[in-house]
Parts: C-alpha cells; sequence; structure tokens
C-alpha cells in the first residue's frame, strides 16, 4: 500500500532585506563615527603643535621647533649650535634626556652622504660595543634634500637609546641627535620625531 503522505522539508520564508531607511541609519551613523574620530585626532594634534616653540639659529642658518617645557643652551660649544634639556621625571633621575644639533666640517671622503652614514654607523659601534642595536637604519628627506637616520640602543649596562639623523650641505653635516633611556623612549618618540621633521636649513 503506496503511502498516502509525501513528507516535505520546511521551506524558510524569504528573508527580508534590510530596509532603505535602515540602511541610510547605519551609513549615518558610521559616517558620525568616522567624523567623531577625525575631530578628535585634529584636536589632538592641534594641542600637540601647540606644546612647541621654533629654535632659530642665524649663526649656522636653521631653525628647528622645541617642547616649550625644555631648557635650550645655545651655542654651549664649538660646532654644537643647541642642546634641549628635558625636564627630569623625579630628582632622583641619573640621566636628562637632550637632544642636540651639531654642526660638523666634513672631510673630502665624508662629502659622500653613503659614506658618512657609514662612519656614523662604525662610531656609535666603537661607542657602545657589541652590546648594541641598530633598531633602525632608513635614508630620510627634508623637502628635496636627503639625509639618512638611525636608532641605536644599549641595553647593556645603561639602558641608553640614541637617535640620530643628519643631513650634508656643501662643507658642513647638521646631525640631530637624541640621547636619553631605552625604558623611557615610548614617552619621548612622538617629540622627537617631531623634533627631526621640523628642522630647516635656511
Amino acid at each position: 500500500m503506496e503511502n498516502d503522505f509525501i513528507l516535505k522539508k520546511k521551506v524558510p520564508a524569504p528573508r527580508k532585506g534590510m530596509s532603505p531607511s535602515f540602511k541610510k541609519n547605519i551609513l549615518l551613523g558610521i559616517l558620525g563615527l568616522a567624523g567623531i574620530l577625525l575631530l578628535a585626532g585634529l584636536g589632538w594634534f592641534i594641542y600637540f603643535k601647540s606644546q612647541f616653540r621654533v629654535y632659530h639659529d642665524r649663526k649656522y642658518q636653521f631653525s628647528i621647533e622645541f617642547p616649550k617645557t625644555w631648557s635650550v643652551l645655545v651655542h654651549p660649544k664649538p660646532n654644537v649650535a643647541v642642546i634641549f634639556l628635558r625636564p627630569k621625571d623625579t630628582p632622583l633621575d641619573t640621566l636628562t634626556e637632550n637632544f642636540n644639533v651639531v654642526v660638523q666640517p666634513l672631510s673630502k671622503q665624508d662629502h659622500v652622504l653613503a659614506v658618512f652614514n657609514g662612519n656614523v654607523k662604525k662610531q656609535m659601534i666603537a661607542v657602545f660595543g657589541k652590546h648594541i642595536i641598530i633598531a633602525r637604519d632608513v635614508p630620510m628627506h627634508w623637502g628635496w634634500r636627503k639625509g639618512h637616520e638611525m636608532v641605536f640602543k644599549a641595553p647593556s649596562p645603561d639602558h641608553l637609546v640614541m637617535v640620530n639623523a643628519w643631513t650634508l650641505r656643501i662643507d658642513q653635516a647638521y646631525i640631530l641627535t637624541f640621547l636619553g633611556d631605552m625604558n623611557k623612549f615610548g614617552k619621548d618618540s612622538l617629540v622627537v620625531d617631531e623634533m627631526i621633521r621640523s628642522f630647516q636649513l635656511q
């Protein structure tokens, strides 16, 4: 005897698509959030830039931005154009983080940027020894002017970090150097990057 009943699978009802008004609300929400984030980022950038002043050096013909709270030593010794000193976090700090600009005469061999780069690396390795870590070694530009940047870290024994950036002009090298505590560099890195980027030869 044949079955009188045929089992049929339940077919789910087709889902209704999102209504145009719902899609519009989602899009408006995304755009609103993006706008808030953009305004927040812009506000932070304006605040960050407002914390800097511009130092002009007529003798060595350059300018650079530096934090308002940092001390300034102008022409403290030959070839050292300026030293910026960051305030100590506590009176017990043994190292004062500092950023300096040195204007160094070039030898005949050092007029080529690649040669100068190699000599800087050799000098840093000689100073820090086998414990040195080269964390960054990249070309950079100030507008059309070519330069280079190297970041050295010496974990042992003093936990030092040194950021060096430089460019060459005629018979002089302009060398920007930050020296600080490697363990504190997280909060100083943005400031150091801004100082390096703001450097301009006049």
